[in-house]
């Protein structure tokens, strides 16, 4: 069968060598330049993939096109007659004439806390977490034109625990892609492929989160919404923020912890830096920051036994 896989992250190495090494070969690699990649801030990124992927023999194709919507992009799929796709870690949407020039087409993964045809949209495991929701319906699916609305071949419900952020969902998820694109080969050789249409019903669509994203305002979320921010946009991310005004500083934030009391309305934006973490104030308690940093780096807050700062919206 020959095997075409779309994408630009470590997802799609370890999707790459999880294949090589069950036996199952792939023709080409559809990826990225390095400018593109630094033009649209690839979250997760592997800049090594060329290499793995010439490593196992595979034809590497890095275009500058992103949107695959150039007459030459699309003259390539014609001339090659690929007979699958895969893409993971591919954040755009493939143009219906170079799908079409797939035998079986081409097969990726969504996962949201909403099954499909609601989730659909941008960043979607990041909105799950983000929203506090305790599970996300992981689907393995044929494109279609449109995003996330093609016909669906498996999906597994999995479980975000408490604690979990974001590159612990995408692991848990990473399994599931492993798994189903076995499965999905398998199907196709068989000739057993069968699939499901999604409902034709209104939908819930997921807006895209960039950086700005990350920004805690402690005047108008809980301690505990502020928390769900954090892990859902911890690494690989960029990362949640907060600005402190006094030093004209921003802090960013890769792990926290809930503590929950309650703070009478003038306490609420103060924060409280200590040797080792930093404690930001909200009207139903507060964060106590593990892991940060400061940027600019104006602060050695660390000589200080407390410092006591406000918080910039």
């Amino acid at each position: 069968m020959k095997i075409c896989i779309f994408g630009n992250k470590s997802s799609t190495s370890e999707l790459i060598s999880y294949l090589f090494e069950k036996g199952f070969l792939i023709h080409t690699l559809i990826c990225v330049n390095e400018n593109v990649s630094k033009k649209n801030i690839i979250s997760g990124h592997d800049k090594n993939l060329p290499l793995l992927a010439d490593k196992f023999g595979i034809e590497v194709v890095e275009i500058s096109d992103y949107s695959l919507s150039s007459k030459t992009n699309q003259n390539f799929f014609k001339k090659r007659n690929f007979d699958l796709g895969l893409s993971t870690g591919w954040q755009r949407i493939i143009p219906g004439e170079i799908l079409s020039q797939f035998k079986y087409g081409v097969f990726g993964w969504h996962g949201s806390g909403f099954n499909l045809p609601n989730g659909r949209g941008r960043s979607p495991l990041n909105w799950s977490i983000r929203l506090g929701l305790k599970s996300v319906y992981h689907n393995c699916f044929r494109y279609g034109v449109s995003a996330d609305d093609g016909d669906l071949f498996d999906i597994k419900k999995i479980k975000i625990n408490q604690g979990d952020h974001i590159k612990d969902i995408q692991f848990k998820a990473l399994q599931h892609i492993k798994k189903t694109s076995i499965m999905l080969i398998k199907s196709i050789i068989n000739d057993k492929l069968k699939l499901k249409k999604q409902p034709k019903l209104p939908f819930i669509i997921f807006p895209k989160l960039d950086e700005s994203s990350g920004h805690i305002d402690p005047y108008c979320l809980s301690a505990f919404d502020a928390m769900n921010i954090v892990r859902s946009c911890s690494k690989p991310f960029p990362g949640a923020f907060i600005r402190v005004k006094e030093f004209k500083s921003l802090i960013r934030i890769w792990n926290a912890e809930v503590k929950k009391i309650s703070l009478s309305k003038s306490e609420v934006g103060k924060i409280e830096i200590y040797k080792n973490f930093i404690l930001v104030n909200f009207f139903d308690g507060f964060l106590k920051l593990t892991s940060f940093d400061i940027e600019p780096y104006v602060l050695n807050f660390k000589k200080y036994k407390k410092l006591t700062a406000q918080i910039e919206v």
